[in-house]
């Protein structure tokens, strides 16, 4: 496939993420696909596709809406897509979850095989607290 429309199936795969739309997500990713998210928080660790979109409703508990992308840079060749990302999550409690994002992703006969998120543990721990809490 071509950059472009890798570059159009990963951000349809990252706002199906923000309304968790799970049944999309599955759809453009592979059976086999794995989900890495950098250490430090609770969400952390190498996920494979069933359980990633099986937790993935987590994210949206205490939610008045869903995760909003703004993207910024993307970039890609091969196989891979690059995006630099921001998003914004209004809360039920008044916050937002405002984070940066840096997504890796990994493509393989038109689909996501792996991503990887690079994000900001720190605010993930204010917002849906720390690792074992």
């Amino acid at each position: 496939m071509s950059r472009e429309q890798n570059e159009k199936v990963a951000k349809t795969f990252l706002d199906a993420l923000g309304r968790c739309d799970t049944e999309t997500m599955s759809n453009l990713s592979t059976d086999e696909m794995t989900w890495w998210i950098m250490p430090g928080n609770k969400f952390s660790g190498t996920h494979a596709k069933r359980p990633y979109l099986e937790n993935l409703p987590r994210l949206l508990d205490n939610a008045t809406g869903p995760l909003k992308m703004e993207y910024h840079e993307v970039t890609g060749e091969d196989d891979r897509i690059a995006i630099v990302a921001k998003g914004d999550l209004p809360m039920k409690d008044g916050r937002h979850y405002r984070n940066n994002y840096h997504f890796l992703l990994h493509f393989r006969d038109g689909k996501i095989a792996s991503g990887q998120e690079f994000t900001d543990s720190l605010h993930i721990n204010e917002i849906f607290g720390a690792p074992g809490q």
